[in-house]
């Protein structure tokens, strides 16, 4: 797995001379775990090369009697990247990317139309590390 996680586009048959595991095995094991452990197969964007220059980590708390409604406008919404359920005093993490100022203030203004108590924005500078759990890494051995 941990070979999958560092590069999903290797070749069964290289991943097999590196780990010293049959073509088979691998197969099997990629197909077992497709629709349990592996989600998806994707890629990791340079959003910035794209011409979308604001990428920003947004906290929302909301009314309880809103959360359906604005959980769907944040799924349905094409400026999020991801979202997730939190605790703490907020109820979402959002990662969202947008071109400019611009788009990120039209966003928020669509917000506020939802019972949203509570908002922090985060913007994100830099990605120093991105998705980097369970890669293998040279010389430690792969995890799983």
């Amino acid at each position: 797995m941990s070979y999958f996680r560092k590069n999903a586009r290797e070749s069964l048959t290289k991943l097999s001379k590196i780990t010293h595991i049959p073509v088979s095995t691998i197969f099997d094991k990629l197909k077992e775990f497709e629709g349990t452990v592996i989600n998806k197969h994707t890629c990791l964007v340079d959003f910035r090369k794209l011409g979308f220059d604001i990428k920003v980590h947004m906290m929302f708390k909301v009314n309880k009697d809103a959360r359906e409604e604005f959980q769907n406008f944040l799924l349905n919404n094409t400026r999020i990247n991801s979202v997730f359920r939190i605790n703490n005093g907020y109820d979402y993490l959002v990662e969202a990317i947008f071109r400019d100022m611009k788009e990120l203030q039209d966003f928020s203004e669509k917000v506020e139309k939802y019972s949203v108590e509570q908002k922090q924005d985060f913007f994100v500078l830099e990605d120093i590390k991105r998705e980097d759990f369970l890669t293998f890494k040279t010389g430690i051995g792969a995890l799983v």
